[in-house]
């Protein structure tokens, strides 16, 4: 092999910092976007980093910086759903857009009770930087667990016991909000297809609903519970037929393959309203 068709190393720190015209500490503090570096210094950095071609070395950044330059997924449902449910697919999409050009990797994990040691025990050895929870049922002892560690931790949803940042929406209003609604139709006998009991999102959800029918002086009795599956979902709607209600409040949206798969005589007679997104 010739020594033209050897493959040539990328220029090293040294060489920036030789073309900038300061020390490779200072090169360092620029590539790390830290302070206490002059204007012109970073500038004269930046103009060497360019005319040579430099990219930093990610694997050397994350030993200096003690980093694994990864977030955990963590899904606490089995994986044939986190696999086939849309819901979980625009989450991933998300994540992955907001990491894009950030030298970061994403890790999907799925948690199950019978292996949430494993889970803390490689969660806690440096692999990842934080996790972000997901689906959580009940008082998880996942969450506590991670937070002993250290681990930096926030929930998508609020979670039920022990509070971590979370990121959710406003359940109870919009549940509280589509209730009012369906009494502003007329609706007397107003029943729903709540969420499951050992999430806050259903727990809140339920909650706004009855508060919403209780101003109206109107029974919130009409209550079947779904694991925000469509089979689970038909099964409950079913239920609510057996004591038909003049309006079924459906968290499905109409233009969804789980709307669709609704075909109780509710909403056939028209009274199944879709009310929330």
């Amino acid at each position: 092999m010739t020594e033209t068709a050897k493959r040539r190393p990328g220029p090293r720190i040294e060489e920036v910092a030789r073309v900038a015209g300061v020390s490779k500490s200072t090169v360092s503090r620029v590539i790390n976007d830290e302070p206490y570096v002059s204007a012109k210094a970073r500038e004269a950095v930046h103009a060497a980093i360019a005319e040579l071609g430099y990219t930093p070395n990610q694997a050397a950044r994350a030993l200096a910086g003690n980093r694994a330059n990864a977030i955990a997924l963590v899904v606490s449902e089995p994986t044939g759903r986190v696999l086939s449910d849309p819901f979980f697919a625009g989450v991933l999409r998300g994540i992955h857009a907001e990491l894009a050009g950030r030298h970061m990797q994403l890790l999907l994990m799925m948690s199950q009770p019978s292996d949430t040691e494993d889970l803390v025990a490689y969660l806690s050895s440096g692999h990842v930087d934080g996790a972000l929870l997901v689906s959580l049922h009940g008082e998880d002892p996942l969450v506590p667990m991670l937070a002993e560690i250290g681990l930096p931790v926030v929930s998508g949803g609020r979670p039920l016991g022990k509070t971590v940042p979370f990121v959710d929406s406003d359940n109870f209003t919009g549940a509280l909000e589509a209730a009012r609604h369906l009494v502003s139709l007329g609706r007397k006998r107003i029943g729903t297809v709540a969420g499951p009991k050992d999430m806050a999102v259903g727990a809140d959800r339920l909650s706004g609903f009855r508060r919403g029918l209780g101003e109206a002086k109107i029974a919130a009795d009409l209550v079947a519970h779904g694991d925000f599956t469509p089979e689970s979902g038909a099964r409950a709607m079913e239920r609510c037929c057996a004591r038909p209600p003049t309006s079924t409040r459906c968290s499905l949206p109409r233009t969804s393959w789980r709307w669709e798969r609704c075909r109780c005589s509710t909403r056939r007679a028209g009274a199944c309203r879709r009310t929330s997104p």
